[in-house]
């Protein structure tokens, strides 16, 4: 009966003393404190109660200070409140137990939320590479963000040789790709809930190169298959050939090995890898092997002819216009040794000009005589500032772009900025002549 007696007066002291609080006017106590539990001693001398505060560790101990100075006076009002001649003197407890949860929990999520740890890269060889391919099964293809030939061509061509060894294989749907390469992808993307068993990248040099639909798999690549001398280690095997001039070379020494004979779907789809990557063989990364894998396609039936008019030759009216406005429009600085190309936004919505019309624009400043180092900013719809950097042999376009988080090969190279075009224009420039130097 005592026990039940003091726990109805903590009750109701509890209350009483949460009433008293809110009439308080020190400002180190409106509005910061609450009160999680009361406990009366047995001789009603004496109420713990314990309080939690809203902020941080200097607000909890002024709102201590504030509700001691006050003990008089809440003494007095609780008295009246709850009936009695002498209420318990309130003795103030910080109350830390919400803190320690709100830690724990806070602990717990950000495990849960953590992001998954990227794997430790082995470096394969081409043997490995094929003996992975050939032990396993259920394969989804990964093709980097603005897909361009090389990695489109690629991954079709590694699909099908999969698909001729009676494996499941699918491309990840990448949606960016444009109608000019449609027919590359046409009848290999997954259908929406395949669930892969083992996940590949092909021409993929960086995570940031993930289309946004590719993130889940950022941690999950089992095989990334690439070329660029920039290649940064993601997945848990890395077969990387900096050498050769596109990925689709390392693709057919991977069907040579896996005994996949080449027919004239695959020879279109490495032939439009290697064509792209090299300018219709015209860049300084064509080495003698990139001249025998086209003579290997063209030999298993690829329509070399037809590739290169869709590819290179036929242009519409608005590929035209924007050559001229590029041309028109150069920048020339340090004695004509750099070139830069802006195009706006302004510029391609009033010529219409597509994605695919865009595609190669940025070999011009280079082709200009005396340029060692060609520069075309291209302002893209999310306000992002597309970078492509050409140079002569005697300058690494990596290294320029490696200053902004971007990269590529010595002669070819990219990376994106986040500001204005014209601030981007400015900060390349900047970076060009201190590689010139």
């Amino acid at each position: 009966m005592a026990n039940n007696r003091i726990n109805r007066i903590s009750s109701e002291y509890m209350q009483a003393l949460a009433a008293c609080m809110r009439t308080l006017k020190d400002p180190r106590v409106q509005g910061f404190v609450s009160i999680t539990r009361c406990e009366v001693t047995n001789d009603l001398r004496y109420a713990k109660v314990f309080i939690s505060v809203l902020g941080d560790e200097k607000a909890a101990k002024d709102a201590m200070r504030g509700l001691r100075s006050a003990v008089g006076y809440l003494r007095r009002e609780v008295a009246q409140k709850v009936g009695l001649r002498a209420a318990p003197e309130p003795v103030f407890h910080l109350d830390d137990s919400i803190q320690h949860g709100a830690e724990i929990l806070s602990v717990l999520t950000g495990i849960e939320n953590a992001p998954v740890a990227p794997p430790v890269t082995v470096h394969y060889t081409a043997e490995e590479a094929a003996k992975l391919l050939s032990e396993r099964d259920n394969f989804l293809i990964i093709t980097h963000r603005r897909p361009d030939g090389d990695t489109l061509g690629s991954a079709a061509a590694l699909c099908l040789a999969l698909r001729e060894l009676e494996k499941e294989a699918y491309l990840l749907p990448n949606p960016d790709v444009t109608p000019k390469y449609g027919w590359l992808v046409d009848g290999l993307e997954a259908e929406e809930g395949f669930v892969p068993e083992t996940v590949l990248s092909v021409d993929v040099a960086d995570l940031s190169l993930f289309p946004e639909n590719a993130k889940e798999y950022q941690y999950r690549v089992d095989l990334s298959i690439d070329h660029h001398n920039t290649s940064r280690a993601f997945s848990r095997a890395l077969w990387c050939k900096s050498g050769a001039a596109a990925t689709g070379e390392l693709i057919l020494e991977l069907l040579d090995l896996l005994e996949v004979e080449l027919d004239e779907n695959l020879a279109d789809a490495l032939y439009t890898a290697v064509s792209t990557d090299t300018g219709c063989f015209k860049f300084s990364n064509v080495t003698a092997n990139t001249f025998l894998t086209a003579a290997r396609c063209a030999e298993a039936g690829a329509d070399i002819a037809g590739l290169n008019l869709e590819l290179f030759i036929i242009k519409t009216p608005a590929r035209m216009k924007l050559e001229g406005a590029a041309q028109a429009n150069m920048l020339f600085h340090e004695n004509g040794r750099i070139a830069i190309v802006k195009i706006t936004r302004a510029l391609i919505e009033e010529l219409g000009v597509t994605v695919d019309d865009q595609d190669g624009v940025a070999a011009i400043p280079r082709n200009v005589e005396g340029v060692d180092i060609g520069m075309t900013l291209t302002e893209q719809e999310d306000g992002s500032i597309k970078v492509s950097v050409r140079t002569s042999n005697r300058i690494n376009a990596a290294d320029i772009c490696a200053k902004f988080a971007g990269g590529g090969h010595r002669a070819a190279a990219g990376c994106t900025m986040h500001t204005d075009i014209d601030d981007a224009a400015e900060q390349l420039l900047a970076a060009a002549r201190d590689i010139l130097k």
